[in-house]
């Protein structure tokens, strides 16, 4: 089922020159009204696993693998409260690339962007330090085990396309819910994406909106 099947519609006053009279209206999608997965269900650590988002892969193509159903996309993506597809969702290849072409040199990629901890461990294999922490290039961690003091500068430099690759590839680890959910969550949708009762209530799937006209510019 289409995300956007589940909305519901509203009436509003046309403002074509062709409108004949006050009652003419036009019937909108209301984009207004939105819904997300039940407090219940989204808190159950159950009721979704993890998943890593492959090669070039679309919601859709998630959603034709995990649910069968390609029109299943807005799924998986409000499972992960994703809005904004274009800044929240792994790049394709051919748009990675052409992020980087336009952000960077070719020189400027090879460059520093940042260093980064290495793990540090004990004697006892103990983690002392974790790594991928952001640092000076001089940093130096010291810590005392045994009687013994240490002082350990072990750092690695981070470049462009280091940075931005792990940026992206950071994107593809989302949170999908199980199967067996689905049925409850497209009814949740039908029944949160429906009017009720009011002034301006015609159906539970159409509202009329206010009467009236927008002023013409002088």
């Amino acid at each position: 089922m289409n995300y956007f099947d589940l909305y519901p519609n509203v009436l509003l006053p046309s403002f074509s020159d062709k409108r004949n009279s006050s009652k003419d209206y036009v019937a909108i999608t209301n984009l207004f009204k939105r819904a997300k997965i039940r407090d219940d269900i989204f808190e159950s650590v159950k009721a979704f696993y993890s998943y890593i988002i492959e090669g070039d892969d679309r919601p859709d193509n998630v959603a034709k693998k995990v649910y069968e159903n390609d029109k299943l996309d807005w799924v998986v993506l409000i499972s992960n409260n994703i809005l904004d597809i274009k800044n929240e969702w792994p790049m394709n290849g051919y748009d990675f690339q052409r992020y980087l072409d336009a952000k960077y040199t070719r020189d400027q990629l090879g460059e520093i962007h940042h260093y980064e901890t290495n793990e540090i461990r004990n004697e006892d294999g103990a983690i002392m330090l974790e790594s991928g922490l952001t640092v000076d290039s001089d940093f130096t961690y010291s810590y005392s085990y045994k009687n013994k003091r240490y002082h350990i500068n072990s750092v690695q430099s981070v470049s462009y396309i280091e940075y931005e690759t792990k940026k992206n590839d950071d994107k593809r680890s989302i949170n999908l819910l199980r199967p067996q959910y689905i049925p409850i969550i497209i009814d949740d949708m039908r029944e949160i994406l429906t009017y009720e009762d009011s002034s301006q209530f015609v159906s539970r799937k159409m509202k009329k909106g206010d009467n009236v006209r927008i002023a013409e510019p002088r």
